[in-house]
């Protein structure tokens, strides 16, 4: 068990990057648009790109560190001592490979037909990359994960949400949505664990919110695409 919660940024590096490769290489059908206004492409290319930030986030940062993000937040949450940490290993794995991996499989298997399902996985990874450049640049400090929250989170959601809005699948209510979802599924994991530490949620309890949190986007996507439709 030790091995898949330490060893799982290393699957994600490895995945992420064959699966970049794959849909950034493969041949195009003929007649569809360009990758970066193809719906469907954008939809599926959210969690490869999200695994390669996972892997400095979690498995070696710019410095070498390994598993770097456990005590730089624990440090945040105001537990230096990460043996008293309420965000343990089996927490950050519930929330990666948990509320993060479902969320975007969801989002990609949903496809263009709902496509505000994968749009409103796209607020996870920009509400994650602002929660790493804000405190960056006002610390004027590294923090694990800045790196490709700048090069590869920001742009991939700016990116995603504007080819979806340029191929007529969003509008502002709907990226309110997508920003909502984001922010939705952050806070969600941060008040289980102030639950959690306040005796409120069980360890057990706590890891299956990270997993049920996955699914948020899905819900919010399929309700507002409903709405927005009707």
């Amino acid at each position: 068990m030790e091995a898949l919660l330490y060893g799982w940024p290393w699957l994600a590096l490895s995945a992420g990057a064959i699966l970049v490769l794959v849909l950034g290489l493969a041949p195009r059908p003929a007649g569809a648009p360009p990758r970066l206004r193809d719906p469907k492409w954008l939809l599926q290319i959210g969690l490869p790109i999200y695994m390669l930030h996972q892997f400095e986030e979690h498995g070696r940062d710019v410095f070498g560190r390994p598993y770097p993000f456990h005590a730089s937040f624990c440090g945040v949450l105001g537990h230096p001592d990460l043996a008293t940490c309420p965000a343990d290993p089996a927490f950050l794995f519930a929330v990666n490979v948990g509320a993060v991996w479902i969320a975007f499989i969801t989002g990609a298997l949903a496809g263009p037909r709902h496509a505000m399902v994968g749009a409103t996985a796209l607020g996870v990874p920009l509400v994650n990359a602002f929660m790493h450049i804000g405190p960056a640049v006002a610390k004027q400090a590294y923090n694990p994960g800045v790196l490709t929250s700048v090069l590869l989170l920001l742009p991939l959601a700016l990116i995603g949400l504007r080819g979806l809005a340029g191929a007529g699948l969003l509008d502002r209510p709907r990226i309110a949505a997508v920003v909502a979802a984001g922010v939705a599924l952050h806070a969600g994991l941060l008040v289980s664990l102030t639950a959690f530490e306040r005796g409120l949620l069980s360890h057990p309890a706590l890891l299956a919110v990270q997993v049920a949190l996955g699914f948020v986007p899905l819900a919010l996507g399929l309700v507002v695409g409903n709405a927005r439709r009707a």
